[in-house]
């Protein structure tokens, strides 16, 4: 080997090293970053226990009060006012936990279907009050072992981000199929919305913790982390395709065994 093919080697040999160096540095900042978050997770979730039960007692006895104040005065607005503020604070304590906790799964056969129907049941009435039309294309689907809680609280949160996107009315779709994607098996729920559709800036954002664009609900901004992090639970994964003044498309990917 001459000298000129010894240099370009050792200059090749050289480049690799970097290469190596400049990926493990990425590995240690990865590691040092998720270190941080897992601390910071663990004192999020002491805090919010913490919490919870004074913001209990204050909702609790604020209630209790109510009942000894004659109806129709200032006070009675007041303490339904602190009663009110106390149960969305409970609410939020409960997002914060679900999300700062690994969750606990509590699984069993079921049908997706059943669970949308369900579901939906509840926001029928709402969906109305903002001339939003419901359409149900439900796939003849594989019944999977699920939490029933938590898959119900996922969904929940992407009819709530539907009709937030819909307040001058639209149309929601949802839908159940069958996949094989990558050598597996999944059952896939998807939510559509006909609304405003979601800016290419924020949809890089929308899975992080307290991220939202929301105002008049008022919303925590963990709504989709959590979804996330129970799919994710499941061993499934959660997909979004939108477009501005078009809609959105969130799909539930869970994973199953075929027969």
């Amino acid at each position: 080997m001459d000298a000129a093919a010894i240099r370009e080697t050792i200059k090749v040999v050289n480049a690799q090293l970097m290469e190596s160096r400049k990926a493990e540095k990425k590995l240690q900042e990865k590691i040092i970053e998720y270190e941080k978050l897992s601390a910071l997770g663990r004192l999020t979730a002491n805090v919010a226990h913490e919490i919870r039960t004074p913001i209990t007692v204050i909702g609790g006895l604020a209630r209790r009060l109510e009942k000894s104040i004659p109806s129709g005065t200032k006070a009675e607005e007041y303490l339904e006012l602190i009663f009110l503020e106390a149960k969305r604070l409970e609410e939020i304590l409960k997002d914060v936990l679900v999300f700062s906790n690994e969750p606990f799964l509590l699984k069993e056969k079921k049908d997706i279907n059943r669970l949308l129907e369900d579901s939906l049941g509840v926001y029928e009435d709402e969906c109305r009050k903002y001339s939003i039309s419901i359409q149900k294309v439900f796939g003849d689907v594989t019944l999977i072992y699920v939490d029933k809680r938590l898959v119900m609280e996922a969904i929940k949160n992407l009819i709530l981000n539907a009709i937030d996107a819909m307040p001058d009315g639209g149309r929601l779709t949802i839908t159940t199929r069958e996949d094989f994607l990558n050598g597996k098996n999944y059952v896939t729920l998807k939510v559509t919305d006909t609304g405003v559709g979601i800016s290419e800036e924020n949809i890089k954002m929308i899975y992080e913790p307290f991220f939202t664009t929301k105002i008049a609900r008022k919303d925590t901004g963990l709504g989709l982390s959590i979804t996330k992090k129970i799919v994710e639970g499941h061993g499934g994964f959660i997909k979004v395709d939108s477009s501005i003044a078009k809609g959105s498309t969130f799909s539930l990917y869970f994973p199953y065994r075929a027969k």
